[in-house]
């Protein structure tokens, strides 16, 4: 009896979880200008007494700061009176040791050019001894060089003149002894062609069409919108690319409003500057059955165990090829 009661409660329990609704809510502005760029969100999970938000942001130009107290302001005021007396004593002074001062930088110029000529002829005259010296050494490493390169040479082809030798050996050492020489096997390529890849990419579109399809579907339909809010203001380069934009947003906002009970949306183009502003935001309710039952409909459909099937086939059949 214990164990049924168990069994049953666990039971109980793993329907409860299947059953069970995870709530995801969804918030997010976007903003692209030429003066300001800006990105935010928050992503929202629940499901039980479980409950996590995720926020990220980008950051953007630094904003306006808000205004100062009157008391700040005169401490401004005062502070900047009081550097500019200070900027005025500091001029008369400069223009005094100005004049003082002229005299003796052309000395000091005069005293510099000298010294600097002095050390270009040096510069000049221990590079040129540089260039003798490596010129020197040169020589002499391109005769050492030389005779090296003689030197293996005449190894390389002794060591090579023994090899050929020792082959011949063993070719009639196999001969006189009836054996063959043994025939290394090649191993089958793990990694596949693009003539197999492209083979099976079309084997798959042909046979797993239609349960994808199912599939995606069935997904979308366990998957409910229960309050939906946009407001978008675009613009592109290009009018034309603007109108086709545009023209693709009404098209995907059809379809959520089949599917969705509470949905507002303002969809304003800007047909004159390249421009960005979004502010969404949206609810969803997932039940895991939802889920759960699609994919063992995709999993033990017929087309796609005929598919896997054929694939293990034909994995395997190459494998017996080799080892037979």
């Amino acid at each position: 009896m214990l164990v049924i009661t168990l069994l049953l409660l666990v039971f109980l329990f793993i329907l409860f979880i299947i059953l069970t609704a995870i709530g995801l809510t969804f918030k997010l502005k976007v903003l692209s200008l030429e003066e300001k760029k800006e990105l935010r969100g928050v992503f929202t999970v629940k499901w039980l007494l479980f409950s996590h938000t995720f926020s990220f942001e980008e950051p953007g130009e630094s904003e306006s700061l808000p205004e100062e107290p009157e008391k700040l302001k005169k401490d401004k005021t005062i502070k900047e009176d009081q550097s500019e007396i200070v900027l005025q004593e500091t001029e008369k002074a400069r223009v005094t040791t100005e004049t003082q001062g002229k005299a003796e930088v052309k000395k000091k110029r005069k005293i510099e050019e000298k010294e600097a000529e002095e050390k270009r002829i040096e510069v000049i005259k221990s590079k040129e001894k540089r260039i003798e010296e490596n010129e020197s050494k040169e020589n002499r490493i391109e005769s050492d060089e030389g005779k090296e390169k003689r030197k293996m040479i005449n190894e390389d082809n002794e060591k090579r003149i023994e090899i050929n030798e020792m082959k011949e050996k063993q070719g009639i050492i196999a001969k006189i002894r009836g054996k063959k020489k043994p025939e290394t096997e090649e191993a089958p390529e793990s990694e596949m062609t693009t003539r197999e890849k492209l083979h099976w990419g079309l084997e798959a579109y042909k046979s797993l069409r239609r349960p994808l399809f199912r599939l995606f579907s069935d997904l979308l339909n366990g998957i409910k919108i229960k309050r939906l809010e946009s407001y978008m203001t675009f613009g592109l380069a290009d009018p034309a690319d603007t109108g086709i934009l545009c023209g693709c947003i009404h098209a995907v906002a059809g379809m959520a409003y089949s599917r969705c009970r509470h949905c507002s949306f303002s969809i304003n183009p800007v047909f004159m500057n390249p421009m960005m502003d979004f502010r969404g935001e949206i609810e969803i309710r997932v039940r895991i059955y939802s889920l759960i039952f699609p994919m063992l409909k995709f999993i033990f459909n017929g087309k796609t165990l005929s598919f896997t099937y054929s694939i293990i086939k034909e994995k395997l059949w190459g494998k017996r090829k080799f080892l037979s």
